[in-house]
């Protein structure tokens, strides 16, 4: 819907109208600003209440939706010329130089000033013309929220078709403990969550087991009610005491409303009642008044695409069963009955290798599988016809096609959506197939992008944080991988979601992608997502509105073409060259002064050019893994907005070293950055004056630092005082042998998450062991003569361990009851250690434990046999006689029987060698 661009060109006014003023702006201009958002913020309201309506002015609205979208785009257009061309006095606090600069501005910018004035006037002239075409906006921009009277309609969201019995595969284990819990015999009210993502069998899941009578036999009554996303909780009620109260009707009208009647009506009887859909908590907070909490077995079911809904319904965790994709056999098993129901599922053997090209395009999404199998059972079984159905498919899922089955089951999940998680959601549309995205890369483009706006309480990119939980919990986003913590670290979406809101972002004009969509000269694209090849692009028109461009799985790029393409745009506010094949720093860039997200990391770029002091807007600059060495002074002088600094490179062999990772070198004027919230790396070297301007930065979340001196404790502890919202702190010294001087914190960080200290240490800290929100420590080459692990064992939270070459001791000992929540822990580069002992009840949740090059231990870990939760133990270059008491029939071969996986690795002069030790015994 339009309510995108209107809700885009809304956020930039809230930027501009406090400027008209500071500005000296004329007053038409002034006028004529703020009246463009007199019009805006009623037309989004009516585009909202309007959106969906199935009524005899259906196609007149998508006219206007159109109308309103152009016009909301040239209004951006005209707010950031206008930001452009605007005085800015921010970087001159000298009188003098103000002046001057303000003279040449003027000299440069008061022509384009003035005509933004008839830009707004043309603007102007849209919207009447807009208005006298379509009289009843006149009246419908004030108009109440329309009724649901058969002259004005709400569409309803399609609903998908249950699968069928025969469809429901691979649940067979979920199904018998689901049943059990219906049939367990708790005289308590209980409640169970079924969850999963649209399309993924939760309604059949269900079906499967509630129509059995031995079931519904065994209760007084029973009722089964779809619940719409818009909750009419009378209505509902009233279906509910029907179906409960079956051919008898209500023994009598009390007077009572509907929902007292349910209770009295429930109070002494033994239901079962199925919820189906339920869409967010309020709804369940309103329906479950409707139900007797009695002692007499009842059982509520929910369904939802929610995990939060589902953990807030379920009577405990154990109540919550999540019906995820299909594993590869049983979805290739359902497709096989699907497609060859005539054939008992058997596939010929030429259409083998199409079927499963398809099947692996459904990831698993039963009702995909389903749609996808039944039209192609009445297809011709030649292989050039699947194949063609195969590269059709993304045209085969929209609203009005053969599979929009897929689509409808889609929809509803998408339109339940605020407007800014819609854009969230649709920004998966920019990145290719099987294509996952980092975390903390998609939040910084979210607020680039300015669908994350920060509060009083939060910052933009916590809010940001919140609507990448929240499209997760509701099953729209798939997370590929796992921080330790637990927390996603990267994500994706499914392939057939992809396709499902590519469709959805041509249909809102929200982003394109290049080559493989068509695009009209004279249509205007915000956002460019170029996959694979470039060729073609430069001279196209639509470059000069574009706002966010990608490169993405480019194998080479014509330096001539790109620069050609960069000089087409012209108000960009997000570059996105992520790990192309990039080896300059185009200095056209520097020409986007509205830039606010400019990542060149994984390219070959190895220097910044002194005009980047353009670009005053910068919020975010990753240069992580680039050749960058030195960052110019001007960044440190002019880019004051820059809220992430990224610049280091890791280079890693085979294991990683003392200097794998190198920072970058800058001058003194770090400390003008005062918005940095990440840092990461600096090296400092003899600068001092680097840590001291450091104490200004107080919003810092991450600092990573290298090149720390004997000598620098005093100015880094002062710092690090300074910080109170730290989370990450990472400290390397000058060389392996230099030692890092961490002095005592009166103000410690005690909000610090990740810690990483990589150099010699006299002693740890002792304020180390009050970080009760640590969750990773890293203690690397310290060459401590005692212990860590004293200091370390009563952190509450810390989960994840590592220790390399960080004491000169024979001997580690986890004393009993530490380490309570550990999961990860490493031991590494130990040359002096030969005994590891583990007493009994530490580290009671230990997953994965890697032991490296320890040459003196021969012996396993004593006490390993009583860590039962380890699930994973990683060998690298231990000794032979080490390893061979962990093979079949060897000394230590009991004490890791009950360890699923145990590979050990030995670096060869030319590879690695590898041998599976969980081979040497059965589990």
């Amino acid at each position: 819907m339009a309510e995108l661009a209107v809700t885009g060109a809304l956020v930039l006014l809230d930027i501009v109208i406090p400027l008209l003023s500071k500005f000296n702006s004329k007053e038409d201009v002034k006028d004529g600003i703020t009246g463009l958002k007199g019009w805006l913020a009623p037309m989004k309201v009516f585009i909202e209440e309007h959106s969906g309506n199935d009524d005899d002015r259906r196609l007149l609205l998508d006219q206007v939706v159109d109308q309103v979208r152009d016009i909301a785009y040239d209004i951006e257009d005209v707010l950031e010329e206008f930001i452009i061309h605007s005085q800015s006095y921010k970087f001159h606090n000298h009188r003098i130089s103000r002046k001057l600069h303000s003279f040449s501005h003027n000299l440069y910018h008061v022509f384009p000033l003035r005509g933004i004035s008839e830009k707004i006037a043309r603007i102007k002239m849209s919207i009447d013309d807009m208005g006298s075409q379509h009289a009843f906006l006149s009246t419908g921009l004030s108009s109440p929220r329309p009724s649901s009277s058969s002259t004005n309609r709400v569409r309803p969201h399609p609903v998908s078709p249950p699968l069928l019995d025969d469809e429901i595969v691979g649940y067979e284990k979920e199904k018998e403990t689901f049943t059990h819990q219906l049939l367990d015999g708790q005289k308590r009210l209980v409640t169970l969550a079924v969850v999963g993502p649209g399309g993924s069998g939760k309604t059949a899941f269900v079906n499967n087991v509630f129509k059995k009578q031995v079931i519904t036999g065994r209760f007084d009554c029973h009722a089964w009610v779809h619940v719409s996303p818009h909750l009419k909780a009378e209505e509902l009620f009233i279906d509910l005491l029907n179906q409960f109260c079956g051919s008898r009707k209500y023994p009598f009208d009390d007077g009572t409303n509907t929902q007292t009647k349910l209770l009295k009506y429930l109070t002494r009887k033994r239901f079962i009642v199925v919820l189906d859909d339920i869409w967010n908590q309020n709804d369940w907070d309103v329906i479950k008044e409707g139900f007797p909490n009695s002692s007499r077995s009842s059982r509520i079911i929910v369904t939802t695409r929610s995990s939060d809904v589902a953990s807030v319904c379920a009577s405990s965790s154990t109540h919550v069963h999540i019906v995820n994709c299909l594993g590869w056999l049983h979805a290739l098993t359902l497709f096989y009955r699907k497609a060859f129901q005539d054939i008992d599922g058997q596939c010929p053997p030429e259409l083998k290798g199409c079927s499963e090209r398809i099947v692996k395009r459904c990831e698993g999404l039963p009702l995909a599988i389903v749609a996808v199998g039944s039209a192609l059972a009445h297809k011709p079984r030649l292989p050039n016809e699947w194949e063609k159905f195969h590269n059709s498919l993304g045209c085969e899922i929209t609203e009005d096609s053969n599979l929009s089955v897929i689509s409808n089951a889609l929809l509803p999940g998408y339109m339940d959506l605020s407007t800014n998680l819609k854009s969230c959601f649709l920004y998966f549309s920019i990145f290719p197939e099987d294509y996952s995205v980092d975390r903390g890369r998609l939040i910084r483009l979210w607020v680039a992008e300015q669908f994350a706006v920060g509060t009083d309480c939060l910052t933009a990119e916590e809010v940001a944080e919140d609507y990448f939980d929240e499209l997760i919990q509701r099953n729209l986003v798939h997370v590929s991988n796992y921080d330790f913590d637990g927390k996603p670290r990267n994500c994706r979406v499914l392939n057939l979601v992809l396709t499902f809101i590519t469709n959805k972002c041509k249909y809102e004009n929200f982003a394109s992608i290049f080559p493989r969509e068509s695009t009209s000269q004279n249509q205007k694209i915000r956002r460019l997502s170029v996959h694979s090849d470039c060729t073609g692009l430069s001279g196209k028109s639509f470059l000069s509105g574009v706002r966010s461009m990608f490169l993405l799985r480019l194998l080479k790029i014509s330096p001539t073409d790109f620069k050609k393409i960069l000089c087409e745009l012209k108000l960009a506010r997000v570059l996105d060259f992520q790990g192309a094949p990039i080896t300059k720093f185009p200095k056209d860039v520097t020409r986007l002064t509205l830039l606010r997200h400019l990542n060149f990391r994984g390219t070959k770029i190895n220097m910044i050019p002194t005009s980047i002091k353009k670009l005053s807007y910068l919020e975010t600059l990753d240069l992580k893994q680039t050749d960058v060495k030195e960052l110019p002074k001007e960044i440190l002088l002019h880019l004051h907005n820059l809220r992430h600094l990224f610049a280091y490179k890791y280079n890693v062999a085979n294991y990683v070293v003392f200097d794998s990772v190198h920072g970058v070198t800058i001058s003194e004027g770090i400390g003008n950055l005062t918005n940095l919230q990440k840092l990461s790396m600096i090296k400092v070297g003899e600068k001092v004056r680097i840590l001291q301007e450091l104490k200004n930065l107080s919003k810092l979340r991450k600092l990573g630092l290298t090149g720390l001196e004997k000598g620098h404790g005093k100015e880094l502890s002062a710092s690090v005082e300074q910080m109170p919202h730290l989370r990450t702190l990472n400290l390397c010294s000058h060389t392996k042998e230099d030692f890092l001087e961490l002095g005592e914190l009166r103000n410690r960080p005690l909000k610090l998450e990740r810690l990483y200290l990589k150099g010699r240490l006299e002693q740890l800290p002792t304020w180390i062991s009050s970080l009760n929100n640590l969750l990773k420590i890293g203690l690397k080459w310290s060459k401590m003569s005692n212990s860590p692990l004293q200091a370390l064992q009563r952190l509450p939270n810390l989960m994840e361990l590592q220790l390399v070459d960080c004491f000169i001791g024979g001997e580690l000992v986890f004393e009993a009851s530490s380490f309570k929540n550990l999961k990860i822990l490493l031991i590494e580069d130990f040359a002096e250690l030969h005994t590891v002992v583990i007493q009994n009840g530490a580290m009671p949740d230990v997953k994965q434990i890697s032991l490296r090059r320890c040459p003196r231990v021969m012996i396993f870990p004593l006490g390993m046999n009583n860590l039962a939760k380890v699930e994973e133990l990683t060998l690298y270059d231990m000794a032979p006689e080490f390893i061979a008491r962990l093979r079949k029939k060897g000394e230590d071969c009991a004490m890791v029987t009950h360890i699923p996986v145990i590979h050990s690795f030995t670096l060869k002069p030319q590879s690695w060698s590898f041998e599976n030790l969980s081979d040497s015994f059965s589990h």
